[in-house]
């Protein structure tokens, strides 16, 4: 079967998994402990906000040493490493949506997005293949939650395709199988947690909550009421660490995402981190507000959060 090929994909049939019975699962009780994995983290923000920087920084304060592999879906992590960590071969960037991968593309040179989740799932699977082999794996970072949401929507078609659910690519389907996009969606996101990795972080956009509400004249705009991270309902029980960053400037702007800070001058800005949830170790720092980055006369001034430290 070659990639995107969806009609030899939906005959296909997996065999049953034979050989895990009672004294198999006895043998995982007596002798299975649970492993020391300290950070589960998501770090969630509009665009520019030192998301991946701050994940790689954290990330060396818990482990200085070993490889950290980035799964980049936005395309935007190379740049930061090569500005920030030059000097840093251990740092991996492996990009999804690749222009010289023919396996993610159609004949007519379209995105085929089902390859591209099934990108995503053999390069997890590969990553734990290398944990358990024993290499020495400091983190992963998996960089573009939202963007790859949003390429489990576009992958639903072709996958119920693969699933016989629908016979032709026009065809509508039940409200349902909207549940194709959570489980794609779900299975790299849980697999990624459970790997045997000290550091696993995530990152996603802010996204804007608007709402119809009473102008005063007896009509209705569109106003924003609120801001909500850009995942699916319920990933936000897999994070054990929740880190929401904000820029600020002088002046606000909203279209930017940007917040106001009168104490700043003009041409200033920075960028701040509000630590939402934390369980176990520093949790006594949930709720507090910290400036990781600074922008001031010219000079880039980097603080991040050193007091999180889970060596």
């Amino acid at each position: 079967m070659t990639w995107g090929d969806t009609k030899k994909a939906a005959t296909k049939t997996e065999p049953a998994k034979t050989g895990f019975g009672k004294e198999y699962y006895r043998g995982l009780f007596e002798n299975n402990t649970a492993q020391s994995v300290p950070v589960r983290m998501a770090l969630v923000a509009k665009e520019n906000c030192a998301k991946s920087g701050l994940a790689i920084d954290l990330a060396r304060q818990v482990r200085p040493k070993g490889k950290i592999y980035i799964i980049d879906v936005d395309n935007s992590a190379k740049a930061t490493i090569d500005a920030v960590y030059p000097k840093d071969k251990d740092i991996i960037v492996l990009p999804l949506l690749d222009e010289r991968d023919e396996s993610i593309y159609n004949e007519d040179s379209t995105i085929n997005y089902a390859c591209l989740i099934d990108k995503a799932n053999f390069y997890v699977n590969i990553l734990a293949d290398k944990a358990k082999e024993g290499e020495d794996i400091a983190a992963i970072v998996f960089d573009g939650g939202s963007t790859f949401l949003k390429w489990c929507e576009h992958a639903m078609t072709t996958i119920l395709l693969r699933k016989g659910v629908i016979k032709e690519e026009g065809d509508s389907f039940n409200q349902k199988e909207w549940r194709t996009r959570n489980q794609s969606f779900r299975e790299v996101m849980t697999r990624l947690h459970g790997l045997a990795v000290p550091s696993v972080f995530f990152t996603f956009h802010l996204k804007d909550v608007s709402n119809y509400v009473d102008n005063g004249n007896g009509g209705k705009v569109l106003m924003k009421i609120g801001e909500r991270p850009e995942w699916e309902k319920g990933t936000m029980r897999l994070f054990s660490q929740q880190i929401f960053l904000s820029r600020y400037m002088r002046k606000a702007d909203a279209a930017a995402g940007v917040k106001a800070d009168p104490k700043l001058k003009d041409e200033e800005w920075v960028i701040k981190a509000t630590l939402e949830e934390i369980k176990g170790k520093h949790m006594e720092h949930v709720g507090e507000t910290h400036e990781v980055l600074s922008v001031k006369k010219g000079e880039v001034k980097w603080s991040g959060l050193p007091f999180l430290n889970w060596k």
